[in-house]
């Protein structure tokens, strides 16, 4: 019990640092050089085109992250094409608690938030989700990151203290072919 209220407290605290800080963790204007430019979130499909009924797995990745605690990701996708099968936890972060893991068909948005309690921050780079798609008719999606009231940015990272982690983000789109 008094584990429960520690880590509603916890999150509690990150939420509203993020509320706080609002567009910290904005997109990064990427510079023309080839310097190493800090986090990046991608969202990167395993294949594309893919043909009508065909599922696709499409992980959200980071890179260059540290002292990484807890996540907020939302993102659209065009549902006359796509549909989601699933969303999975990734293997970056451990999902220790899990604020939000939905996804809505009709009006083509996921969101994602989950926090890691009681173990050392994560770094460097790796899955934080994957999502399962399915084709459902052929055409193009975008998989945008969408704004929010909590994420106007369409993503926040917090660090171990509640602190905003500032990140670019990069977007991808699954071209879906006839069968």
């Amino acid at each position: 019990m008094l584990r429960t209220v520690m880590t509603i407290r916890i999150w509690l605290v990150v939420a509203l640092t993020f509320l706080m800080l609002g567009t910290s963790c904005a997109p990064a204007s990427a510079p023309s050089s080839s310097v190493d430019f800090g986090p990046v979130i991608k969202v990167e499909p395993s294949a594309s085109p893919i043909q009508v009924n065909d599922t696709v797995k499409v992980p959200i990745t980071v890179e260059n992250i540290a002292n990484l605690t807890a996540i907020e990701i939302h993102l659209s996708f065009n549902a006359n094409v796509l549909e989601v099968v699933e969303v999975n936890n990734g293997s970056f972060i451990k999902a220790d608690f899990v604020v939000q893991n939905t996804f809505d068909n009709t009006a083509g948005t996921i969101d994602y938030a989950v926090a890691q309690i009681n173990r050392a921050p994560a770094k460097g780079s790796g899955a934080l989700f994957e999502i399962v798609f399915r084709a459902k008719a052929s055409g193009e999606s975008p998989i945008n990151f969408r704004e929010t009231q909590a994420a106007p940015a369409g993503a926040l990272l917090s660090d171990s203290n509640g602190t905003a982690i500032q990140v670019s983000l990069t977007e991808a789109n699954v071209s879906v072919n006839k069968p």
